[in-house]
């Protein structure tokens, strides 16, 4: 039991790892993406990767027009989901790879 257990915490630890890295990426990736006027949205998604718990982050913005610049931009609509999108597969693999060992 204490090595199953052992290797599950190291498996979550894994896991937490990979999903941190993937979710820093991806705010990177969609920061740059993002419209720019002030340069306060971009900044702001940049800043935003947060852990809520084991394996599970999360970023975006808090800024009131985000949701606007996300889903109604004309030229940039869909920045934080392309980002996501585009890191899909990549971060599964990578998943499976890590707690497959």
């Amino acid at each position: 039991m204490n090595d199953f257990s052992g290797r599950g915490r190291r498996a979550q630890d894994r896991a937490d790892k990979v999903t941190e890295t993937y979710t820093r990426k991806m705010a990177i990736e969609a920061s740059g993406n993002a419209p720019v006027k002030t340069g306060d949205l971009r900044a702001d998604i940049a800043a935003s990767p947060k852990r809520l718990g084991k394996a599970s982050w999360q970023y975006g913005s808090t800024l009131d027009y985000a949701g606007i610049q996300e889903f109604t931009h004309r030229s940039k609509k869909g920045f934080i989901r392309k980002s996501i999108w585009d890191n899909e597969a990549d971060y599964q693999r990578a998943i499976k790879r890590e707690v497959a060992d």
